[in-house]
């Protein structure tokens, strides 16, 4: 989330060391058919390259976005910082309607609430073919994503398990569980009703944004950072949160997440979705993350006898960069790996 990493550039400082984001690079895919049988027409996705592609094409590491952020924000946050580019060849892109990909906000054929509805497979399936067709890379060394992120990583390890060795989803889910749904859906649904009422979206879009605001961090962290400011500054960065995408775009994402479940295309059994993975994954999760709980990630960590860093602090969905060098170290331990 944009407002949420640039906080986190401030409040880390110290330990942040954020670097000029590559290039944008955008590659076309033409007229894009969808899981539901629809198409973007023209489409159209965006990446960053970062280090340099070795000569059999073994090095590479996909990065795709979380939700509203952008590749920029991936490198200007240092959110790829687990990602060593003189070792790996990286490449970021940004996911569907994230406002710089084929989105509701930037089509020009299927404009806004015209835009067709997309899933996370869709993502991931947009990433498949920029890689193949486009950059003629036909396999990854790792995926890796943070939140709506990790989510996608869920969906490339289930949906081409030979296409990687190695899959790190940070504070992301295979799907989400009960009180992830709540929250989510408590976003969209401020969003629909002003899109459909053709009421104030400013309004409707900083609402949005304290929900989310209100789920990022524990209630503990935010009663030790700033007991006495009767939550200010928490309604003040949530309402700038709400604003870091257009409204028919956040909603668009919101109803990719809120669909997500890697199981669908096992009949929803679990265990053979799990028996399906072939790549070794490293799940990060947060204890105490109230807006992507790390149940369902745990439980399919043990189902693929996966490898998982719990990071136990009060900092939430922002676990990960609360502890930022020590998740970084066992990462790329984890990547370097033979």
């Amino acid at each position: 989330m944009r407002s949420v990493f640039m906080l986190l550039c401030l409040l880390l400082s110290v330990t942040l060391h954020a670097a000029e984001a590559p290039p944008l690079q955008i590659a076309s895919l033409g007229d894009f058919k969808l899981e539901n049988g629809d198409v973007i027409q023209d489409a159209k996705i965006a990446y960053r390259t970062a280090g340099t592609l070795n000569a059999d094409r073994s090095n590479v590491i996909l990065f795709p976005t979380w939700f509203t952020g952008t590749s920029e924000e991936l490198f200007t946050s240092d959110a790829v910082g687990a990602v060593d580019t003189s070792q790996f060849f990286l490449i970021t892109v940004d996911a569907l309607a994230n406002g710089i990909s084929s989105s509701p906000s930037n089509s020009t054929q299927q404009p806004q609430r015209n835009f067709p509805v997309v899933s996370i497979g869709d993502m991931v399936q947009s990433q498949h073919q920029l890689l193949t067709e486009v950059l003629d890379i036909t396999h990854l060394h790792a995926v890796i994503g943070i939140s709506m992120g990790g989510m996608q990583a869920y969906e490339w390890v289930t949906t081409y398990p030979e296409f990687m060795d190695r899959a790190v989803p940070i504070v992301g889910s295979p799907r989400l569980a009960s009180y992830d749904l709540l929250l989510w859906t408590a976003q969209l649904i401020a969003l629909e009703q002003a899109l459909d009422c053709d009421c104030n979206e400013t309004t409707a879009l900083e609402v949005a944004g304290m929900i989310s605001h209100l789920a990022l961090y524990s209630p503990d962290f935010h009663a030790r950072q700033d007991p006495h400011d009767q939550g200010a500054a928490l309604l003040k960065d949530g309402r700038a949160g709400g604003m870091t995408l257009a409204i028919n775009d956040r909603v668009a994402q919101l109803q990719a997440m809120i669909a997500h479940d890697v199981s669908t295309s096992f009949d929803g059994e679990w265990p053979a979705t799990a028996d399906a993975v072939k790549a070794e994954i490293l799940a990060v999760v947060g204890t105490y993350d109230h807006m992507v709980t790390p149940g369902p990630a745990l439980t399919f960590a043990e189902l693929t006898n996966s490898q998982t860093l719990v990071l136990d602090n009060d900092c939430g969905h922002q676990s990960f960069r609360c502890e930022q060098n020590r998740a970084f170290e066992e990462i790329r331990a984890f990547l370097s790996t033979p």
